[in-house]
């Protein structure tokens, strides 16, 4: 008997001891920055003779959706729902040709990012509004 009173003890202290502490309280929501502008470029048919160059200006913070982007708004919010530029996420329903057409999208401002991608719709499956003039 006494053999049994011991296992339930260490049994008891074990499963004291495995209990997992109480979550820790939700971290508080990261606050959006108080000035967000960026300048887009994207360089199409890279290395190609008739490569080109589009850039628009875009102000997320704190108008929410600035700048001669056409579709700021759009923008603004993807990249405040990813967090960043870099972190949007593609788009897993488009469908793209293989045509080589090399595009490089770059971003100087409160955010730097620069990818190439094969063609200018895989661009866009990428980073949807963002890049989307």
């Amino acid at each position: 008997m006494r053999a049994v009173a011991t296992a339930l003890a260490v049994c008891a202290a074990t499963a004291t001891v495995l209990v997992p502490a109480a979550p820790a309280p939700a971290a508080a929501a990261e606050a959006p920055p108080a000035y967000a502008a960026y300048r887009l470029r994207v360089v199409e048919g890279v290395g190609f003779e008739d490569e080109s160059v589009r850039e628009v200006s875009l102000v997320c913070a704190p108008k929410g959706g600035a700048g001669s982007h056409p579709r700021a708004v759009d923008a603004c919010a993807a990249i405040a729902e990813a967090g960043s530029i870099a972190a949007v996420p593609a788009d897993p329903a488009a469908a793209c040709t293989l045509e080589y057409r090399p595009v490089i999208a770059s971003v100087r401002g409160s955010e730097n990012y620069h990818e190439r991608f094969g063609n200018t719709c895989l661009l866009h499956a990428a980073k949807g509004a963002v890049f989307d003039f």
